[in-house]
């Protein structure tokens, strides 16, 4: 009998062992929890107590704190838990700690109007404050997160406008390599007319020139010239002496 109470004098403090850890979310309107690390052992229940807007508690990893886990296995999730202005009571999750020997590490998956992981609204549970994976380091790492999204975003969009100034940059030599060739060719072409034009002129007055020319010695009328030993007329020879000319100068 003795045995029997020290035996169960020996498993009582390891049931009272358990705690009940209770972790405010949201409260004051504040995009935090509270507190934001907690020390847990194995059976301990974290209960989280949703105050305000609409929040969830999501795990993590170190690495990636504002998505949910995947690996080694996915992350435990709340889901959104909306709590009205006026509400008289307030929803409540909890998790019970099974594994001690690690740091867990949560964060609010809300993205409206604000993300609040990038807000700093992150929670972990029995991280070393001392350590390189402390909350401050799990909850800049978040809050850096921010910066390098809003620099991407940034070099994306001068990225995107100098794009923009090359593609109207070439646009505007084609279009004026487009106007130069056009007037280069409208120019030969109104060298080219005149030039024609000159040539026929100038074969015109030749052939003016000649015909008066042959005027001058031939009989008019049609008058044959019979020392010559051939009849010619004076129209047939004005013609065919233009057209010779002709011929010679193209």
């Amino acid at each position: 009998m003795r045995f029997s109470l020290v035996a169960a004098a020996a498993t009582f403090p390891l049931l009272a062992s358990a705690a009940d850890i209770v972790v405010q979310v949201g409260a004051g309107g504040l995009l935090a929890f509270s507190p934001t690390n907690v020390t847990a052992a194995v059976g301990d229940t974290i209960s989280f107590q949703f105050q305000g807007k609409n929040h969830s508690v999501t795990q993590s990893t170190f690495a990636n704190p504002c998505a949910i886990q995947t690996t080694p296995a996915q992350g435990i999730d709340s889901g959104f838990q909306p709590v009205a202005a006026n509400a008289t009571e307030l929803p409540q999750w909890s998790f019970t700690v099974n594994n001690a020997t690690a740091p867990l590490w949560f964060f609010c998956a809300q993205t409206n109007p604000a993300v609040h992981c990038q807000k700093g609204m992150v929670f972990s549970v029995n991280a070393n404050p001392d350590s390189a994976k402390s909350f401050a380091a799990y909850q800049a790492l978040a809050m850096n997160g921010a910066a390098a999204a809003a620099a991407t975003s940034a070099a994306g969009a001068a990225a995107s406008a100098v794009g923009s100034v090359v593609d109207s940059l070439a646009g505007a030599a084609t279009s004026a390599g487009g106007s130069l060739l056009g007037v280069a060719t409208s120019a030969a072409g109104a060298a080219a007319g005149a030039a024609a034009t000159d040539a026929a002129n100038a074969l015109t007055q030749a052939a003016g020139a000649l015909t008066s020319g042959l005027g001058s010695i031939l009989p008019t009328g049609g008058a044959s010239n019979t020392s010559a030993g051939f009849a010619l007329s004076a129209s047939p020879v004005h013609f065919l002496a233009a057209f010779g000319l002709a011929a010679v100068l193209l």
